[in-house]
């Protein structure tokens, strides 16, 4: 199956060259520009961001084809110890075993990190699209993520389902099913019907590091792991009842990935199995949703389940929009337990310009074991982002 891969992408290099002899005129590009700032006062980092800039490019063919390539860059400073959500959550106990999740990326281990701003090419994959559907390659996320449905959140970067920043380095709490990371792959999509769309990717090796997933980061004292021969299937529905005027969004996810850790590893690991599902109801002004994930970890013979879930509200009400959100987790290779929350309210400034105000709250519990080191709190927020 790699070397099928292998191929495809000679082959999609090949085609380069005749591309690059096109007739630009014919092609249409459109540029995205955004970013979200994070202010939390008193916060262990008061600040924060993220950064984006992508573009699509794409031509429509006489016979109806369309297609294109696509490409992002991202950059971001988040919480040091815990940047991209993976990372150290606490030290081990006495002859406790350091361990990483092979999908969570969460551990116990008596290093620590210090990781600053950091650059990440997200995507950069070539497409064809038409009436059967939609196939991609190259770096991209795969179909569980893409399809992944989650509770409504008033913060962009602060959202429990997919969280981006971290001010306290305490939220472990994530139902965004992402296995493999921005590393290349191949995917298709069907077309939606009656409002449902399906969707299959291929990973060959998850080899890349992505600003939120990084299946290749090895933490400090902890045995490297490689996800290979990953597949993941996802399902979706998206329909709007035009008597009662109801939109329901739904999602579920499966991806299986084999898990190669290093010989000195003191854990055995095998696959990596991950179940997903979500789904929101939107009526005139309010949407209310919850969504779910649960992963074995990849390990084998030992208790290492990562479980959590999400439950949000949002409602748009004298020109504002108001929302809370609450979300719990628990990842036995970590021997840790999250809980999380979020209430606010938010207001577009401009068409480009949005500005949102709460209070958020991160808590760890290690059960019998003493928190080790500082992580998780609560605190005012205040998250500006912009779009173009």
């Amino acid at each position: 199956m790699k070397r099928q891969f292998l191929l495809a992408l000679v082959s999609a290099a090949a085609c380069l060259p005749a591309i690059a002899q096109e007739d630009w005129d014919v092609w249409e590009t459109d540029w995205e520009k955004d970013g979200a700032l994070l202010f939390a006062p008193g916060a262990e980092e008061a600040v924060l961001y993220r950064l984006g800039l992508g573009f699509d490019t794409n031509r429509v063919l006489d016979n109806g084809l369309v297609l294109g390539a696509a490409a992002r860059l991202d950059a971001e400073l988040d919480h040091p110890a815990r940047a991209g959500f993976s990372g150290i959550v606490a030290d081990p106990a006495p002859g406790e075993l350091a361990v990483a999740g092979a999908f969570s990326g969460l551990a116990r281990s008596p290093g620590i990190e210090e990781d600053g701003a950091r650059a990440m090419l997200q995507t950069a994959y070539i497409y064809v699209e038409g009436g059967y559907g939609e196939a991609r390659l190259g770096r991209d996320e795969g179909v569980a993520k893409r399809f992944a449905q989650g509770a409504p959140s008033l913060f962009s970067s602060l959202s429990l389902h997919a969280p981006h920043l971290d001010p306290d380095g305490g939220a472990i709490v994530r139902t965004d099913h992402d296995l493999t990371g921005p590393a290349a792959k191949v995917s298709g999509t069907t077309p939606r019907i009656v409002g449902f769309k399906g969707g299959l990717s291929y990973t060959p090796e998850a080899d890349v590091r992505g600003l939120d997933r990084d299946p290749v980061r090895i933490l400090p004292g902890s045995p490297a792991i490689v996800l290979t021969n990953a597949t993941e299937a996802s399902v979706s529905f998206n329909h709007r009842f035009r008597q009662s005027g109801v939109r329901v969004r739904a999602a579920t996810g499966w991806s299986r990935a084999d898990v190669d850790a290093a010989p000195t590893a003191p854990v055995s690991y095998g696959t990596v199995e991950t179940w997903s599902f979500g789904a929101s109801t939107e009526w005139k002004n309010t949407v209310i949703g919850a969504s779910w994930l649960s992963s074995d970890n990849g390990l084998s013979g030992l208790s290492g389940d990562y479980t959590a879930w999400t439950a949000g509200l949002t409602h748009t009400a004298f020109g504002l929009d108001w929302g809370v959100e609450y979300g719990e987790a628990s990842d036995d290779a970590a021997g840790a337990e999250g809980e999380s929350w979020r209430a606010g309210v938010a207001r577009s400034v401009t068409d480009s310009a949005r500005i949102a105000f709460g209070y958020r709250s991160d808590q760890l519990d290690f059960g019998a074991y003493a928190q080790s080191r500082r992580l998780g709190g609560e605190g005012i927020v205040i998250e500006i982002t912009l779009s173009h």
